[in-house]
């Protein structure tokens, strides 16, 4: 479950959070009922969420993997299972509290309320800044070591691609954050295996080859890991 910053209506950004998580598990339908009524009348809409949607409601799947609690204007509460959460909150559970803290603050004034509520859904992780800050025996500390034996040249370019993926849809699953430089670190690796096709057939002229994945990742990774640093 993660908090979600709202106004007086559900608003497009988070209709489509709801629209998403929805079709991930296959609901065509979406189910509404007006909060505070004593025999509130539940309505079937498509699974496309409504964005003029006002509160107090609650909206939620027919087989129940996903909901939206939407109880006063300033937020609403997301929640749902793991399929339904991953396509909803493709950021993370944790990065989305974390921009809620940040929105609760900004929003002190006029709805404080909100630290309270941004207190009880606080991030599992903290997010981390430098290499000797990360956890050990996470995803990105795997992806760290990864790094280092790529640019130490003890794993190729195509198992660095294929087990990089593989550890950042881990990290997002476990909800990992990053920030800082290490955060600019990986955006870095990441778009440059964007440019980088493992399989040579399917190259094209203007991706990256092997060698100059190899050296575009080891000057990002140089840059942010000093030389001789234990990971």
């Amino acid at each position: 479950m993660t908090p979600l910053p709202v106004g007086e209506r559900l608003e497009a950004t988070q209709a489509a959070r709801l629209t998403a998580g929805a079709r991930a598990i296959g609901a065509a339908d979406l189910l509404y009922a007006p909060l505070g009524e004593d025999d509130p009348a539940v309505t079937t809409r498509e699974a496309t969420a409504d964005a003029a949607t006002r509160h107090p409601v609650l909206i939620w799947t027919p087989d129940r993997q996903g909901a939206v609690l939407f109880p006063a204007p300033g937020y609403a509460l997301l929640a749902g299972t793991e399929p339904f959460m991953a396509a909803a909150v493709p950021e993370g559970i944790d990065e989305a509290r974390a921009r809620f803290t940040r929105y609760a603050r900004k929003q002190a004034t006029h709805h404080p309320e909100l630290r309270a509520v941004a207190a009880k859904y606080t991030p599992t992780h903290a997010a981390w800044s430098h290499s000797a800050d990360v956890a050990p025996n996470t995803a990105a500390a795997h992806q760290l070591r990864l790094l280092r034996d790529f640019t130490n040249g003890t794993v190729s370019a195509p198992d660095f691609a294929h087990t990089w993926w593989q550890a950042r849809r881990t990290s997002q699953a476990n909800g990992e954050r990053l920030r800082g430089p290490l955060a600019d670190l990986f955006d870095r690796v990441l778009m440059l295996l964007e440019d980088y096709e493992v399989d040579p057939q399917l190259a094209e002229p203007t991706d990256l080859s092997a060698t100059e994945l190899h050296a575009a990742v080891t000057e990002a990774y140089r840059r942010i890991v000093p030389t001789g640093r234990t990971i």
